[in-house]
């Protein structure tokens, strides 16, 4: 988008106060109009088909049609059209169905009004695509993980993935067995990985998915906002690595034989 043009917004959620209150935020912002409203899922389909916005604030939790199987219909009818899930959830496995339905970014609604303005002006500045079916192989490894099936979570690696772990502290790992070998040794020291993932930028060469790691052991819990770099070989993930700037995933994406 030209930063000289005014990011054109479409919210879609069921209480009129929430967005009484997130339209003030945005408008009172010279760089922001809102063009459209709508209370439920179906409408706001409607709405984005006829005003084809830059960006969506959606909701998830919505009478006829929730938010979930609104973004497809949304990615239909308006494919230039950003989407940014508003919930009243923390990110987790709701948060990788969204992403994988089309979501470029997901918010919890408690992170507050002027968090939701300034993720409108990150996210407008996203390119297309705003989709990627890539993802999906994404988070199935992400959800076979969260639910301890390990040797399933790596099957959606090619064998001679390269894989550089946030907590490896600088390590690399060069097959998909080392990289299952790793997970196990770090759960067995009684580790407790907790990965979220809000936000997913499509590249040419890949995914960057921004989120949180939260890791705790016996000196206590830390987390981290994160970015992922997931490079692919056909369906199958070659390389990943995780970074504390976006800049770095971005410039990782950008040097994978993809």
């Amino acid at each position: 988008m030209s930063e000289r043009e005014k990011i054109r917004v479409v919210l879609v959620d069921d209480v009129p106060e929430l967005r009484l209150l997130v339209r003030i935020t945005l408008e009172d912002d010279p760089d922001i109009e809102v063009v459209g409203e709508a209370a439920n899922g179906r409408d706001g389909a409607r709405v984005v088909q006829e005003t084809k916005p830059d960006l969506v604030l959606l909701d998830l939790s919505m009478p006829d049609m929730d938010g979930l199987e609104a973004i497809s219909l949304m990615r239909e009818q308006a494919p230039q059209a950003r989407v940014v899930v508003l919930s009243g959830h923390e990110a987790g496995r709701v948060s990788l169905r969204a992403l994988d339905q089309g979501a470029s970014r997901y918010v919890n609604k408690a992170a507050g009004l002027e968090t939701i303005r300034k993720v409108v002006h990150e996210v407008a500045q996203l390119e297309p695509p705003f989709s990627d079916e890539r993802f999906g192989v994404v988070r199935s490894m992400w959800e076979h993980f969260l639910d301890g099936q390990i040797d399933r979570a790596v099957e959606g690696a090619t064998a001679d993935v390269k894989w550089r772990p946030f907590v490896g502290h600088g390590r690399e790992l060069n097959t998909r067995d080392e990289a299952e070998a790793f997970i196990r040794e770090l759960l067995s020291r009684g580790r407790v990985v907790d990965p979220r993932a809000y936000g997913v930028e499509a590249r040419d060469h890949g995914l960057v998915v921004r989120g949180t790691l939260e890791v705790c052991g016996l000196e206590g819990c830390s987390e981290t906002e994160v970015f992922w770099a997931f490079c692919f070989d056909g369906k199958l993930v070659s390389m990943a690595a995780c970074f504390e700037r976006r800049e770095e995933a971005l410039r990782t994406l950008a040097h994978c034989d993809c």
